[in-house]
């Protein structure tokens, strides 16, 4: 299964295309539709708009502008416009084309007054009688707009959105996003967080819920026991789901260097989506705090579909954009909301961050005793999540990127806060606000995906928010840590310098090569994102990395540039190997050399490494990473042909130059 083609931009003024699907068997008649784009440096300038090219048509178009270049042109937007009529499975391609402005904005008010929604709790505190709380979302919506509480997302002449909200009792707060076509039509993202943190009062809420449109039931769960620091939400739509899937052009967001460059060319079995289509229409899933295929315990060992530069199900979907796999990543998305790392700081009105409470550990051990500042109140140990950096998934950055909705954006910023807040604040650490999470004192491979989360926030949060600032400030804070400590460890690595340290096992004299990986698909993304000192710094790792596999040294072994544990020191004396030929004597006498075969490799271990050097080599163009790439591509290493790597898509990563 491989993506649709998309239209191309080749006239001027042309943007970028995409395909609209109608997944329906019966016909469809005109909608409108809102999704997210992105766009190249300079392809759509400050003060320019959009038009959307549909069947040869000039249609209206709206952009709300998210984030823009240092150039002012357009990044990511919000882009919203109307369907056209469609037959069973049909499809329509849309070329978005600039454009002058359009006047007008969509009035929420009188449309959301003609479907009201209403949300009705019945909230059931232990020992007290059932109590009964309803929210008229028109109502909040009028006392929000008097009090100057609303919080806009979308404005134009074809949509508007904005988001209230309500405390409701304990650490449970009622949000609403709530969204106005230019038909008259109306949605509404209703979120239930249990969220509030540092606050005297929270805890667990059992209560039932009954969603209704114009006073009819649209949606009801009797009974929903929600742990603090859990959110869900469901969408209600006055008109129902629009039944169209947008087909995006991956390959140009690969050239823009926002997704890692995915193959596109060959696509997925059939059998992985029939797989997420049986996991998707199964009783249960994207019920309010499900699962959805989601690891539980973060930090069991092992390869799986969770780990990575994004996770499987988002690869699938950029590989793919197929609906099935489309509904599936999206319930993955939906299933962060249950994770209990969301800790929202009334006082800010944003995620609580190492800023408001520099010694903050959310992690069970945080507190007094450990000279550290805990959370009010703990996470409680019978949610059924474990929560682990090091084997963090990376869960709604890409559900953003392709749907521009807001609450996406919610759960991209509370992972990387946790990012940040679960990192123990010790100074060999995260050095208390100074948010450190690479170096010694963590785990290479959770600072990797660590880094992912923050680096992520700080490049996607809209431009000038405050957790856009914050989220910044924190990946600054870890170049210049890097900066600092990158000529220590050249000097003391020698000759085949290029690793990043960190802990590892108990006293180990090992590094883990695949780890190194990890870390490298993170900075090569960085690299795109523009973040300074990034470069120098993917520059550094290529040596080791690209070094490893292929270096000629007299006694080393490339095989074991990919080993599961390589030994950098001694294994007896932990005297360090500065050398090639020491780091083959030195993984030898660790019993983890693989000579001639690849007993110590037999894992994702090769795939591992092409990935980042696909990575490295799109975001420096150092031949060594090339070289490095097609070495171990051709070096017959574990699950690097196709059909491994289907296997683990999220490391199918490959250098841009064979797309050319």
């Amino acid at each position: 299964m491989r993506a649709p083609a998309v239209p191309q931009p080749t006239a001027p003024g042309d943007l970028v295309g995409v395909v609209l699907e109608n997944t329906l068997t019966h016909a469809i008649t005109p909608r409108y539709i809102t999704f997210g784009t992105v766009f190249a440096r300079g392809q759509l300038p400050k003060g320019e708009a959009i038009t959307a090219m549909v069947g040869g048509k000039s249609e209206p178009a709206q952009i709300d502008v998210k984030n823009r270049y240092p150039d002012g042109s357009v990044l990511f937007g919000v882009v919203t416009l109307r369907a056209p009529a469609m037959a069973s499975g049909a499809d329509a391609p849309v070329m978005l084309r600039k454009a002058a402005p359009t006047p007008g904005t969509v009035a929420i008010m009188p449309a959301l007054e003609k479907h009201d929604i209403t949300i009705t709790l019945a909230l059931n505190d232990p020992g007290m009688p059932t109590r009964y709380v309803t929210v008229y979302a028109a109502k909040l919506l009028a006392q929000a707009q008097a009090a100057g509480q609303t919080s806009p997302w979308l404005a134009g002449p074809l949509v508007s959105e904005t988001r209230v909200s309500r405390h409701i009792q304990g650490s449970l707060r009622l949000v609403l996003d709530i969204r106005a076509y230019a038909t008259g039509s109306v949605a509404a993202d209703v979120q239930l967080n249990n969220d509030i943190a540092m606050s005297p009062k929270g805890g667990t809420e059992t209560y039932g819920i009954i969603i209704a449109q114009n006073g009819k039931p649209v949606f009801a769960v009797p009974h929903i026991h929600q742990f603090q620091y859990q959110d869900w939400h469901t969408i209600i739509r006055s008109g129902g789901r629009a039944p169209i899937n947008v087909v995006h052009d991956v390959a140009a967001m690969e050239r823009i260097g926002i997704v890692p460059a995915y193959e596109l060319k060959v696509g997925m079995p059939r059998a992985d989506l029939i797989a997420k289509l049986k996991a998707i229409t199964a009783p249960g899933w994207d019920a309010p705090l499900a699962v959805d295929g989601v690891t539980q315990y973060m930090p069991m060992t092992g390869g799986r579909g969770s780990i990575g530069p994004t996770t499987a199900a988002n690869a699938v979907w950029l590989i793919t954009q197929n609906p099935v796999s489309a509904e599936y990543a999206l319930g993955q998305a939906d299933a962060a909301g249950a994770v209990p790392w969301h800790f929202f700081y009334e006082k800010t009105d944003n995620f609580v961050t190492t800023a408001d409470f520099p010694k903050l550990w959310v992690d069970g051990r945080g507190g007094p005793a450990s000279y550290t500042t805990g959370l009010t109140q703990q996470v409680d140990g019978k949610t059924g999540w474990t929560t682990d950096v090091a084997h963090e998934p990376d869960l709604s950055y890409i559900a953003y990127l392709l749907t521009g909705r807001r609450d996406y954006l919610d759960q991209q910023n509370a992972e990387a806060d946790y990012s940040e807040v679960g990192q123990w604040p010790s100074p060999q650490a995260r050095n208390n606000g100074e948010g450190i999470i690479v170096g010694p004192g963590e785990q290479v491979r959770g600072a990797a995906w660590s880094l992912r989360e923050v680096a992520d926030a700080a490049y996607i949060d809209p431009d000038g928010s405050p957790m856009r600032q914050y989220f910044q400030h924190m990946v600054s804070n870890n170049m210049d840590y890097l900066k600092q400590n990158i000529p220590v460890w050249t000097r003391q690595q020698g000759e085949p310098y290029g690793y990043i340290v960190g802990t590892y096992g108990s006293g180990t004299a090992a590094i883990a090569p695949w780890q190194q990986d990890y870390f490298a698909s993170t900075m090569a993304t960085m690299v795109r994102q523009g973040v300074p000192g990034a470069r120098s710094t993917m520059l550094w790792e290529i040596h080791f990395l690209a070094g490893s596999v292929l270096t000629t040294t007299p006694g080393y072994n490339p095989r074991d540039g990919i080993t599961y544990n390589m030994f950098v020191a001694n294994p007896k004396t932990n005297q360090r190997a500065t050398t090639w030929a020491e780091i083959e004597q030195d993984t030898k006498a660790g019993g983890q050399a693989n000579g001639t075969g690849w007993a110590h490799s037999d894992g994702d271990y090769g795939m591992t490494r092409m990935a980042a050097l696909a990575g490295a080599y799109n975001a420096t163009n150092a031949a060594p990473a090339l070289q490095g790439y097609e070495w171990v591509r051709h070096s017959g290493a574990p699950y690097t042909n196709v059909t491994g790597i289907q296997t683990t898509p999220q490391f199918w990563i490959v250098p841009e130059t064979s797309k050319q």
